[in-house]
């Protein structure tokens, strides 16, 4: 698949950066595949100049002040990978943060008005619920999890969000791993790609394993 082949592109990037015994997640990308099935997209998200808004609690930035600004990152790029020519432009995350930050009720704001604002006919709205690198009730364990509630918003639409739902994106799925195996960075940077494939996936047709299925 091709967010496999993304990922391993990460895994080459970070591994060469640092040295951080990460073998388990050689094993893990080249293990065995199973059969897969096509899932049909949920929504058809296209746009002529799209916004993503990101909102986190405090509790969120208290612990991770540039989770919002990641994740919107990785959303571009898998948007772009996986939607192509259907999203023409899609505005800077860096200029809607600056923008959060220079207007502090911004979450007061309509999200029609919001994307009005920066011009954009389509905004996607993610608001982070969980996002955390540390297994629950554990110190030294890492498993990244992010889940958010997201929205799709026409700014000319009669009715409003056109779309909704909530994803969940857990990594790595099977356990935890401990510190000395990995490094916090590779979890996020894995955790924070895989939940972008999961919001793109939700928007177009994809290949996923069925689960159980023998190699």
């Amino acid at each position: 698949m091709r967010w496999r082949g993304a990922m391993l592109a990460i895994l080459v990037g970070l591994m060469a950066g640092s040295l951080c015994g990460c073998h388990w997640l050689f094993a893990w990308a080249v293990a065995p595949r199973h059969p897969q099935k096509t899932v049909e997209a949920e929504y058809p998200l296209e746009a002529d100049c799209l916004v993503i808004i990101p909102y986190a609690g405090t509790d969120i930035l208290f612990n991770d002040p540039t989770a919002p600004v990641e994740v919107s990152r990785d959303l571009i790029s898998a948007l772009v990978q996986n939607l192509g020519r259907r999203i023409k432009t899609i505005v800077h995350p860096v200029q809607v943060v600056r923008w959060q930050e220079s207007n502090l009720d911004w979450p007061n704001m309509s999200l029609v008005d919001i994307g009005r604002t920066f011009k954009a006919d389509t905004v996607l709205y993610v608001e982070l619920e969980q996002y955390t690198m540390l297994e629950e009730r554990s110190a030294n364990l890492f498993r990244g999890r992010v889940r958010a509630r997201i929205q799709v918003v026409k700014t000319e639409a009669e009715h409003n969000p056109v779309y909704e739902t909530t994803v969940e994106t857990i990594f790595p799925e099977d356990q935890p791993v401990g510190a000395l195996d990995v490094s916090e960075r590779v979890i996020r940077a894995y955790t924070n790609a895989q939940f972008a494939r999961d919001v793109a996936w939700k928007f177009c047709d994809h290949k996923v394993e069925i689960k159980g299925g023998r190699p």
